[in-house]
């Protein structure tokens, strides 16, 4: 499992290092993933999420480009993997049939994502941005939310 977690941050730093065009994105990257490797129950997983969606969300470019489609399952999967790894001990052989449940919640919140992410591709982009725009989103974010739980 930790490994999964360097192996998962690896597409985030080269996206985040492919935006940006400097070396920073690649040595914090590189050092929130080993820290949420060797403590997966540490706040090192947030921490990395929480960087990597920060910069996308200030980078140059349209909200929802690329490098924030191909973002959302990668981290996705390191908060995945960083929560098995944490109850999980290192030593311990793990079962396919074991990640048949996460890999099911994996999919099902993908779906989801990309699903509220086509609608927000749509949603005219600036200073001008509706109200009633934000608003359907936000509905729309609550249905699919509600159906998800019923799932």
């Amino acid at each position: 499992m930790r490994l999964a977690i360097l192996l998962a941050a690896v597409p985030v730093a080269l996206i985040l290092h492919l935006e940006s065009g400097s070396i920073t994105p690649l040595v914090i990257v590189g050092a929130l993933a080993v820290v949420t490797a060797l403590m997966p129950g540490s706040a090192g997983a947030a921490l990395l999420i929480g960087y990597a969606a920060v910069a996308m969300a200030f980078g140059e470019g349209h909200p929802v480009r690329l490098g924030v489609l191909l973002m959302i399952p990668a981290l996705h999967l390191i908060h995945m993997t960083s929560a098995l790894a944490a109850v999980v001990p290192v030593k311990t052989r793990i079962e396919p049939a074991a990640l048949k449940a996460p890999a099911r919640r994996f999919a099902i919140v993908q779906v989801i994502s990309f699903g509220v992410a086509a609608f927000a591709a749509f949603i005219p982009s600036g200073a001008g941005i509706g109200l009633v725009e934000l608003l359907g989103l936000g509905a729309l974010t609550a249905v699919i939310g509600v159906v998800a739980l019923r799932i």
